[in-house]
């Protein structure tokens, strides 16, 4: 060690001291200072010679602290960075892992020789570890700080917002924590502040930022909040300005109008609200614009008037902005990118779009645009990308798109064109990808499809009401990795030549009306797609292929990881090598003809997720294989002719939530192991022939949300442990045998049917504390007793009470307000009868009487004066 350090300080001392010197006292005397600074500013690395340190095997020392690397140096000028570098890292009990040989470092340092003062500590991309020393700042003639690319952790020293000359600090890239220091946003000659990509927090500094020789503030990708402070214009010479992915919120001050200098600005994913300020787009010198994933609002304004601006790059993408595309825009002469996508704006296209006469990209999509797509697009020569996906566009594809040659990417899925795609579409040799999905678009995929498409990638043109076949030429599009033709009219067969695509990752051809060849017996098809060795997604179901699966698709590239044929009325057996597809993640062959047993080739299907056989005529019992996907999510094997005992080695799956077994002709009882899956949250074993007991530890259910066990032959009592799952939200124990009275408590249940049993006492007054409870039918049991008034049972009717002899409710009006079958409640209900009633009819008795005296003597008074009106008229 002591010969090679020997040997390195001379070859320093022969070839680069004197170098050193000459340039450093060179600068100072002819007053380059500034020079200095522009090379800190352009973020230059090496500001001078590189000291040469050789270090093998370094060991911790007292304190947990082991030194990143011993200096040595010539005179004392080295001897000088010796002591500085060994307390500029205190590293971690585990230091940086150097190779057992000798390791080469280089730290790059300017000296000013005649004063031996460190200006400029560089060790950039070399793994080193531990936490910056607060002894940095004791370095008070540093002008330059580079420690990126590294591992260092913990907080940022504050002495360094302390240190007079610095320029630069560029620690970007590290796994820093806690906040900036204040002093940052208030240094006079700082002038690039570089902390992007660490776990910097807190608060921005919310007093004033002076800072006049700023230009380069990049905090992006910490987890900083707080707000954008109206001093940020007083950085006004600030050249970069970058605060994306944090949570910085509040408005975007229009005093940023004032950095006359700024050429990007960036404040991508954060949480900003308010409007754009306008007095950006008058920026001259302002070339990228970023403001996409915040919660802007309002609509896009650009200041009235005529723009100065050389505006290349704008993205307010996933806003909140509203209005329509300014008329004025077209002043953005120089721009290249305009992202808009992900917002509420309105309007149409502007007709005259085509001013944007240097435009390459251009996203609109996922916006309530309406109109047509403008004839005007044609004309942008320059357009790469064009994205306007789930708009509200209508009418008929241009044809003036054809004109496009360097497009690259066309996108209009998601609108309501209609009419046919225009031929010379596919004549764009530059076309990667095509997407006219989701809209009402009619006639046919063009003959000859593929034949100048050599750069194509992406052809989906899925859910529309494209006829006819597929066109053979297709196959000359080599590089296509996605073909999307799902949910059309298409007919004719299946093209034997598909494994010409030998790039092909996906291909949806479901729900069509294709068909086999003719006179073939099997889906010969498969043969050729075995040779598309990167294939993914194989979806051909809904399409009356009518054959039977070869036993061939075993040589299926092991790349698939989703293959689905389900309604395709295919019939036969499932053939044994499904088990060579060892990719498989899905396997959906439901709803079809499939006879025979499940193979237990099925259980080498390591990396399955879910497995669709339902509703198909399978037989037989489940293979115990199936045991052996331990990566199983989902069982569909409901509808078919499956019997025999269910396997006990079910209930190991760990990974299993939903079992969907109904409808098979499966006897004795439910493994044990079933009722202890605490993942478990579909069961489905309603149709079929199982018996016995639902045990109480039904409880270790956590997850479950659907219990369906209707039409078995299940017996005994419902567990009242059944309260104690709270995500159940709807059981059907219908049309079995279970007895006793109705638990008391079902957590948070919404659908409850216990119909079709034996199960005796009282509907609990519990069940109306249920609020989600929205159907409940207790139909055809043995219960008795009032039907609870409350919640949900207000509305029910008499079909969810039926065959009950002993239940009554006055609030249904169907079932009688009272049976009269218990002697107790008979006499109590006479007892009220008598205490109501009879008071009432002797009061009516007596004012009948009183009122009946009271005519009799108004008669009797009236004769006695008419007899005496007579006499008198006689006496006259």
């Amino acid at each position: 060690m002591e010969k090679m350090r020997r040997k390195a300080e001379k070859e320093i001392e022969e070839n680069q001291m004197e170098k050193i010197r000459r340039k450093a006292e060179k600068e100072i005397e002819e007053n380059q200072m500034e020079k200095i600074r522009r090379k800190a500013d352009l973020g230059i690395a090496s500001m001078a010679a590189f000291a040469l340190i050789t270090v093998s095997n370094p060991s911790p020392v007292r304190g947990g602290r082991s030194l990143i690397g011993l200096v040595h140096s010539v005179n004392a000028i080295f001897l000088l960075l010796n002591s500085v570098l060994s307390n500029l890292v205190s590293a971690t009990d585990s230091p940086i892992p150097f190779p057992e040989s000798l390791t080469m470092l280089a730290i790059s340092s300017q000296i000013l020789t005649k004063r031996q003062r460190v200006v400029a500590l560089a060790l950039p991309n070399l793994q080193l570890q531990g936490t910056i020393s607060p002894s940095l700042a004791n370095l008070s003639f540093l002008r330059e700080l580079n420690l990126e690319n590294n591992f260092f952790h913990g907080d940022i020293p504050c002495g360094i917002g302390h240190l007079p000359r610095l320029r630069v600090i560029d620690i970007q890239n590290n796994q820093l924590e806690g906040s900036i220091s204040t002093t940052l946003f208030q240094h006079q000659r700082v002038q690039k502040i570089s902390l992007s990509y660490n776990k910097l927090s807190g608060e921005m500094w919310k007093g004033p930022w002076y800072v006049p020789e700023h230009r380069i503030l990049n905090l992006c990708n910490n987890s900083l909040m707080g707000i954008i402070p109206h001093s940020v214009g007083n950085a006004t010479k600030l050249l970069y300005f970058n605060l994306s992915h944090n949570r910085v919120s509040g408005n975007i001050p229009k005093a940023i109008g004032n950095l006359r200098q700024l050429t990007k600005l960036s404040l991508y994913n954060n949480q900003i609200t308010g409007s754009i300020p306008a007095i950006l787009f008058n920026i001259w010198s302002l070339l990228v614009v970023s403001l996409g994933i915040n919660s802007l609002s309002g609509p896009l304004l650009l200041d009235e008037g005529y723009i100065l601006s050389n505006l290349k790059f704008l993205n307010i993408y996933n806003n909140q902005i509203s209005g329509s595309i300014p008329t004025n825009i077209c002043q953005l002469t120089e721009l290249n990118v305009l992202s808009i996508s992900f917002n509420n704006i309105i309007g149409e296209i502007p007709k005259n779009i085509d001013c944007l006469s240097k435009l390459e990209e251009f996203y609109i999509g996922h916006n309530p645009i309406t109109g047509t797509i403008p004839t005007s697009l044609g004309n942008i020569s320059t357009l790469r990308n064009l994205y306007c996906e789930s708009n509200r566009l209508e009418g008929p594809i241009p044809p003036e798109l054809g004109k496009l040659s360097k497009l690259r990417q066309i996108n209009f899925a998601l609108n309501k064109l209609n009419g046919q795609i225009p031929k010379v579409i596919f004549n764009i040799s530059s076309l990667e990808m095509i997407g006219f999905a989701f809209n009402n678009l009619s006639g046919r995929i063009p003959a000859t499809t593929g034949l100048h498409l050599s750069n194509l990638r992406e052809l989906v043109l899925g859910t529309n009401q494209i006829k006819r076949e597929i066109p053979l030429s297709i196959t000359n599009a080599s590089k296509l990795e996605t073909l999307g033709l799902e949910d059309n009219f298409i007919t004719g067969t299946i093209p034997t030549n598909l494994g010409n695509l030998r790039e092909l990752q996906v291909l949806f051809l479901h729900t069509n009306q294709l068909t086999n060849e003719p006179r073939e017996h099997e889906l010969r098809f498969f043969n050729s797609l075995a040779d598309c060795r990167v294939l993914r997604y194989l979806e051909v179901g809904s399409n009356p292929l009518n054959d039977v699966l070869p036993n061939s698709i075993g040589n299926l590239s092991s790349t698939i990881e989703y293959f689905h044929t389900e309604n395709t009325h295919i019939n036969g057996l499932i053939p044994t090598s499904i088990g060579s597809m060892s990719g498989l993640i899905n396997l959906g062959f439901q709803e079809n003809n499939l006879t025979g047993s499940i193979p237990s080739e099925v259980g080498k299907l390591k990396q399955l997720q879910g497995l669709y056989l339902n509703n198909n005529k399978l037989q037989r019992h489940i293979p115990e294989a199936v045991c052996h996907l331990s990566n199983l999510v989902q069982l569909t094997l409901d509808g078919n002719d499956l019997s025999g005992l269910i396997p006990e080695c079910l209930g190991n799956l760990s990974m299993l939530q939903f079992i969907f077994l109904s409808s098979n002709k499966f006897s004795s009882k439910l493994p044990l192991s079933i009722w202890k899956m605490s993942g478990l949250v579909n069961l489905d074993m309603s149709q079929n022939s199982i018996e016995g007991e639902v045990p109480e530890d039904i409880g270790e259910l956590k997850a479950i949300l659907e219990i369906y066990l209707s039409g078995n032959h299940f017996l005994g009592m419902i567990p009242s442990n059944l309260g104690h799952l709270q995500n159940l939200m709807s059981l059907d124990l219908s049309n079995n045998s279970f007895s006793g009275p109705i638990p008391l408590s079902f957590s948070n249940l919404i659908s409850l049917d216990l119909s079709l049993n034996t199960l005796s006492g009282t509907i609990p007054k519990t069940l109306e504390k249920l609020s989600y409870l929205k159907s409940i039918n207790v139909s055809f049991n043995s219960l008795e007793g009032e039907i609870p008034s409350g919640s949900m049972f207000a509305n029910s009717t008499m079909q969810s009470f039926l065959g009950n002899k002993g239940l009554y409710g006055m609030h249904i009006l169907e079932v009688p307000a009272c049976a009269l079958t218990n002697p107790g409640q008979q006499s109590k209900f006479k007892v009220l009868l008598l205490k109501i009633v009879t008071p009432v009819v002797i009061s009516s008795f007596l004012i009948f009487l009183l009122v009946s005296i009271w005519i009799m003597k108004r008669k009797k008074k009236g004769k006695s004066k008419d007899v005496e009106n007579i006499s008198e008229i006689r006496t006259y």
